[in-house]
């Protein structure tokens, strides 16, 4: 077990406003309906977490009461509309009961988890600071920035499909039972004042108000607790059940982990703190291919993951958004990478080889953790996605006896499993193709480790030799205790010529 939930209510909002972000950049993984039933949640769990806020108005005379803003109406405005568009959707076939989308879902749990924390610790207390009122406003226009953001993401899947509605009619072929161009139509219409409603809010605000979010100092040995914890419950996850969703949130973080150790060494070998030379000739590029190997790896557990099969384990996804907000504690500045200057004031630098060091090491375990999923027998794959691999590894051997003119002779996924696009058993072939990419995931992370095997810290002499703008490549003893103590009395001894 990862225990509890460690982020704070700014990591919350953080990570609600990447994750709505994300969802914009996975525009094949947009399903409307799943999108459209769970949107009303996360709408719901922001107002109730703008309502956990300290109200910004003062008190009036004579009731005791704030009277709301306009950023307060506007919440309340569009907390109305999304529960009239989900009174209207109710018992219609589309978009239907059915399963939730993972991704909006994780936003309103986060905007819970916020208005928890809030409720928690609420007591009287005296007027706000002028520093909170300032994160106070941050944290309202994060709100409202997810809002917008999550609500055009929703707005492009919906529209999206009623193109795919369009071309049916237009196509002169019947639409599906359930399926109804108006009201998808209506919804995308919906959505967007929606958007245009937040749009007009966050316009006063954002990104200006951001500037005031409060961040506290980075704790001392969270970064090294949370890799440690996401460690141990990927290997239990992995050992427990073999699931796609779980691979792939493995590999996504795991690539995380290691653009964060890219920047942490680099950060400390221009400081001194590490040999930049060793860092940039073996270490650097070793952890880009690594990092480039999990990329691959999480592309593929992505497209063999079900749309109706994307719950990954909740203490392996615990772990992983902890391992994320500790990393952005000490990497992120706002929306951007901190300067390395910010860098090495949040953190130890002295302290980051030995932690690259163990951190590859762990890497290169859950690369064969990842091997050995490939060979377990029960791992299954969408069937749209089994079907596009083993056309496409057919097609790279001709040699093959099971194809002709570039086709398979024989179907690997039946029609009825393309059209739900359910989960499938993998052929041979196709369980030979991710075992291939894991043995040069091994391969990678091998080196990886390797290179970070040799990142032995400078001297604290040749760091000062180093800042002085004198060269410093010269490593261990210095010149005069490297020469042989005979010579260094200044008297002449026996076979030594004047």
């Amino acid at each position: 077990m990862t225990g509890r939930d460690k982020r704070s209510v700014g990591e919350l909002l953080l990570e609600s406003d990447h994750t709505a972000r994300a969802i914009l950049m996975d525009v094949d993984e947009m399903d409307a309906a799943p999108m459209l039933r769970t949107w009303g949640e996360v709408v719901q769990a922001a107002s109730e977490l703008w309502q956990a806020l300290p109200p910004v108005t003062p008190i009036q005379p004579g009731t005791g009461e704030h009277l709301p803003d306009s950023a307060d109406l506007a919440i309340q405005q569009l907390q109305a509309m999304s529960e009239a568009m989900h009174r209207t959707g109710r018992g219609r076939a589309w978009p239907g009961d059915g399963p939730p989308d993972e991704r909006l879902l994780r936003i309103a749990e986060s905007f819970t988890r916020a208005a928890d924390l809030i409720s928690g610790h609420a007591t009287p207390r005296p007027p706000l600071s002028d520093p909170e009122r300032r994160d106070l406003q941050a944290a309202r226009t994060r709100i409202m920035h997810t809002l917008y953001i999550g609500s055009h993401g929703v707005a492009v899947a919906v529209r999206q499909r009623v193109r795919e509605l369009e071309m049916k009619m237009a196509s002169r072929r019947g639409l599906t039972t359930g399926d109804s161009l108006r009201h998808a139509r209506a919804a995308h219409a919906r959505l967007t004042a929606f958007e245009q409603q937040a749009g007009a809010v966050l316009a006063c605000t954002y990104p200006r108000a951001l500037a005031g979010e409060h961040r506290e100092p980075a704790a001392t040995g969270r970064l090294a607790q949370a890799l440690a914890t996401w460690d141990v419950q990927a290997h239990r996850t992995l050992a427990v059940r073999v699931d796609t969703a779980d691979l792939m949130l493995t590999a996504r973080t795991q690539s995380l982990v290691l653009t964060a150790v890219n920047t942490l060494t680099r950060v400390a070998a221009d400081s001194g703190q590490l040999d930049r030379q060793q860092y940039t000739t073996r270490l650097s590029p070793a952890l880009e291919m690594s990092q480039e190997r999990w990329e691959t790896m999480a592309g593929l557990w992505k497209d063999l993951t079900p749309p109706t099969s994307r719950r990954v384990d909740p203490d392996l996804a615990s772990a992983a958004l902890e391992t994320r907000a500790a990393l952005h504690e000490l990497l992120r500045d706002g929306t951007t990478i901190a300067h390395a200057s910010v860098i090495a004031q949040r953190t130890d630098l002295s302290r980051i080889g030995r932690l690259s060091q163990r951190v590859l090491a762990t890497n290169l375990d859950l690369a064969h953790a990842t091997h050995d999923a490939t060979t377990n027998p029960e791992l299954t794959g969408a069937a749209q996605a089994v079907n596009r691999l083993a056309i496409a590894t057919r097609w790279h051997d001709p040699r093959d006896p099971q194809t002709i003119d570039d086709s398979p002779l024989a179907a690997r996924v039946t029609p009825r499993d393309l059209l739900t696009n359910r989960a499938v058993p993998l052929p041979d072939h196709v369980r030979s193709c991710l075992t291939v990419a894991a043995d040069n995931l091994i391969d990678a992370n091998r080196t990886a480790m390797s290179a970070a095997a040799s990142l032995d810290p400078v001297p604290a002499q040749d760091r000062r030799t180093s800042q002085d703008g004198e060269p410093s490549a010269r490593r261990g003893r210095a010149i005069q205790d490297r020469t042989l103590n005979s010579m260094s009395t200044g008297r002449p001894t026996s076979r030594c010529e004047r």
